[in-house]
């Protein structure tokens, strides 16, 4: 009797909370709410990326890659195009990352890096409105499964390390898709053609994203539309090829010619198909699969059709990724997501939206998806972003933008040599490029003590405080006397010296 009694009780308890949740719901599910609720939330990501970009900007951490989109916009201005000594081309033109110029353009008048932080955050920030349509007006979800969707894009580790990274061109793709996905379906075909060139445009690599694209618009009924944008991203994918011919990387490599590697690896391991197959399946690009498609309960995969334009930048993007790792070797830092893996993004929610839709029992007007998967998703979500992301609390990100002594130290060296000579070539640490990235000869040397080297610039600007991967430092006082003593031999004179940052300077002859 007591067993019956206290299952009628649990019974009467869920029916109470299932009716309450849908009571809120429909008070919420109003067009009101769905006018406004996604454009709040894409302005709070937008400044949530904003803070944090800025925020590890002051703290000297930019790193390779600001340094080097800040060089080229440097030359830009100097009338010598996009390029950079640091990544060893043009960054433009070696990638196709054409709608990079604009913002390279801009850097004549606002900071180079704040540009690109307000970018990249309002990108990422803009596609929550479309991915948004798409779940309520396209899936028919309800309001609770479509902010656990949203809330999952939202935090999406990749997000992050991308915003970390000071900027990658495929940033500008990340709204296209979103935007043309939603236009598509609205057969706009004006505005899904613009936003299709503006994803074509971002970067060479994202042309094979829209030939998957176009596949599935194909399969869906849509031919007229789906054959072009097939057609069109299978040509842009051949004539990268074919005119820019990208190298596999290849080692040695500095960090900063990663930079623009990472933008051609993708197309370029196309020319090794015994790479595609045994790079993928390793333990890093396993992992990394599991953190993308995890949050959203592996959901993308029961509908693979939906998923496939998510294929491209998670086979060739991870596959690229590796061939850059294996060029670069061990590096201090986390390691981080490839950027690339944000083309996958948008898609993977997307189909996430068709696979509830599909599992779902349909109402008068709208799909009930039952909330213990709702609640799921929204577990693993916040499960995942805290053990992955790079702004996981266990980071502690709200202390972030501070300063001590090695960066005051990074400072002052670098307004030392822009006094004693403020035009002539430097060689300097990875951390310490951004600083000295507006002149035409920057040359990098690696992080830990540099064996076998041998500089050919007027200055030597060297941060001797990197640790490794295992915390531990990669320098210690045996290192610092030796590269100091060999610097000495070739007649270089120490300027400054104070918390591990050294300044050298050759003897005029």
């Amino acid at each position: 009797m007591s067993e019956r009694s206290g299952a009628s009780r649990r019974g009467s308890l869920r029916r109470r909370l299932d009716a309450s949740a849908l009571r809120w719901q429909a008070r919420l599910d109003t067009p009101w709410v769905d006018r406004t609720l996604p454009w709040l939330i894409a302005g709070l990501l937008t400044i949530v990326l904003l803070l944090i970009s800025l925020a590890v900007q002051r703290q000297l951490d930019g790193g390779p890659t600001l340094a080097t989109w800040t060089q080229a916009a440097w030359n830009m201005e100097e009338g010598r195009g996009p390029v950079s000594s640091l990544a060893g081309g043009d960054m433009v033109w070696d990638q196709w990352a054409f709608t990079s110029l604009p913002l390279l353009y801009l850097g004549r008048f606002v900071p180079t890096e704040v540009v690109l932080a307000t970018a990249e955050a309002l990108c990422l920030g803009l596609a929550v409105v479309p991915l948004w349509r798409m779940a309520r007006e396209v899936a028919r979800l309800r309001l609770g499964v479509t902010v656990g969707l949203i809330l999952a894009y939202c935090a999406a580790p990749v997000l992050y390390s991308a915003n970390l990274s000071g900027w990658s061109p495929v940033v500008t793709a990340v709204p296209a898709i979103a935007w043309g996905a939603w236009f598509g379906q609205r057969r706009r075909w004006v505005a899904y053609g613009l936003c299709m060139v503006v994803a074509l445009l971002s970067r060479a690599d994202v042309s094979l994203l829209l030939v998957a694209f176009g596949i599935l618009g194909v399969t869906s009924g849509d031919r007229r539309s789906g054959g072009a944008t097939a057609a069109v991203g299978a040509l842009w994918a051949l004539a990268f090829l074919v005119l820019v011919d990208p190298p596999v990387p290849e080692a040695p490599m500095t960090a900063s010619e990663a930079v623009l590697a990472r933008g051609e690896a993708p197309l370029a391991v196309l020319t090794d198909p015994v790479r595609l197959v045994t790079d993928l399946v390793i333990q890093p690009n396993v992992g990394a699969l599991v953190v993308l498609v995890g949050p959203l309960l592996f959901l993308p995969l029961v509908v693979p059709r939906f998923a496939l334009p998510a294929l491209p930048p998670i086979w060739l993007g991870l596959v690229g990724e590796e061939a850059v790792r294996q060029a670069v070797g061990p590096s201090p830092g986390a390691v981080q997501l490839p950027s690339v893996l944000l083309l996958a993004v948008v898609p993977m929610v997307l189909a996430a939206s068709v696979a509830l839709a599909r599992i779902g029992q349909p109402s008068v007007s709208r799909i009930r998806v039952d909330h213990r998967i709702v609640a799921a998703m929204v577990l693993a979500t916040l499960a995942i972003f805290v053990q992955v992301a790079p702004t996981s609390p266990f980071n502690e990100p709200w202390s972030w933008g501070s300063q001590d002594d090695a960066d005051g130290a990074r400072l002052e060296a670098s307004e030392l040599l822009d006094e004693v000579d403020p035009h002539g070539g430097v060689t300097a640490s990875p951390q310490l490029t951004p600083l000295v990235a507006e002149r035409r000869d920057v040359q990098e040397v690696s992080a830990g003590p540099p064996r076998g080297w041998e500089p050919t610039t007027g200055a030597v600007l060297l941060d001797t405080t990197a640790v490794g991967d295992d915390g531990v430092p990669l320098w210690d006082r045996r290192d610092r006397e030796e590269v100091l003593a060999s610097l000495a031999a070739r007649s270089y004179d120490l300027e400054y010296r104070a918390a591990g940052i050294f300044l050298v300077l050759r003897r005029p002859e």
